[in-house]
């Protein structure tokens, strides 16, 4: 029986407090949660709620939503068997990276400090868009002030189209009053900086000489990501390849269930409530691994 793991996007809205059930109910995840907080040089708590002095709340943040899915991602294997392919959408690709033993817990947190900006040279933000069919959604790539960074591709039965944009916060303000959508412009709080965008080009270099000193492994099963022309990866060179591209090109997500189909999965299980809302089409049996998964396993 083959089993994809699919590990989704950054989620503004996980509230971490919800897996200390988890952690209290589980082994696997106090045993990642250990090695994540090792690799941070912090207390396992900490990867819980709170903040800390010397690390940035976004980098925290992503730490913390990636201990949280690989957790629940060795637990789905421990109860139904090893993956044939794993699957990850930017942070995910992490989480998939990770999982496939193409990355170890050092490695993916390295890489995490070197992604963050802290200081960029504008305002940058996030926002998300549905856009209803027929309605043009290439509005929203306007590649001096704002650019589509993830395609989700069409959602909810094909109603309409989920994009990511990124680019500078006036931009993107001004597109929630005059652009063909509705546009939710992620707080500074949560996502102080550009993603998967032209911005990201200071970023994108930093990253490269890092992964030329300390490259990924060959992971042990494929990865499927969302990275345009690199949808499968099977080398520690492909993985480092992917990695690189994924910080200024737009992510295809329609290209990645494609790729996933060759594969052809019996059950692909999704690790993100984001995606469970938008109802995208696996073309395989899917189960979500999400808050409603936590609270019916650990309570």
């Amino acid at each position: 029986m083959t089993k994809c793991v699919l590990f989704g996007p950054a989620d503004a809205a996980v509230d971490f407090r919800g897996y200390e059930t988890m952690l209290r109910n589980s082994p696997v995840a106090r045993s990642v949660y250990h090695e994540f907080a090792d690799a941070l040089d912090i207390a396992v708590d900490h990867l819980i709620d709170g903040e800390l002095p010397h690390v940035h709340p976004v980098l925290l943040r992503w730490i913390r939503q990636l201990a949280a899915m690989v957790a629940e991602g060795r637990i789905i294997e421990q109860r139904y068997g090893a993956a044939s392919v794993y699957g990850g959408i930017s942070l995910g690709e992490l989480a998939a990276l990770h999982a496939s033993g193409a990355a170890s817990t050092h490695m993916v947190v390295d890489f995490l400090r070197e992604r963050h900006l802290q200081d960029t040279e504008g305002n940058e933000a996030i926002g998300f868009a549905f856009v209803p069919t027929p309605v043009d959604w290439r509005y929203y790539e306007q590649p001096e002030h704002m650019t589509i960074s993830c395609d989700f591709g069409p959602v909810l039965g094909g109603a309409g189209r989920m994009i990511m944009v990124s680019g500078m916060r006036s931009a993107l303000v001004a597109a929630r009053r005059e652009g063909p959508a509705d546009l939710q412009v992620v707080e500074r709080a949560l996502a102080h900086q550009a993603y998967h965008s032209p911005f990201r080009e200071p970023g994108r270099q930093r990253l490269e000489a890092l992964l030329r000193e300390s490259s990924p492994d060959r992971p042990r099963v494929p990865v499927v990501t969302a990275v345009p022309g690199m949808h499968i990866v099977s080398s520690g060179a492909e993985a480092a390849k992917a990695l690189i591209a994924s910080e200024t090109q737009c992510l295809d997500v329609p290209g990645l269930v494609a790729a996933l189909r060759q594969f052809t999965p019996d059950t692909v299980y999704v690790i993100s409530s984001f995606l469970r809302q938008l109802e995208i089409e696996f073309h395989a049996a899917t189960e979500y691994v999400d808050d409603a998964w936590l609270k019916q396993n650990f309570g």
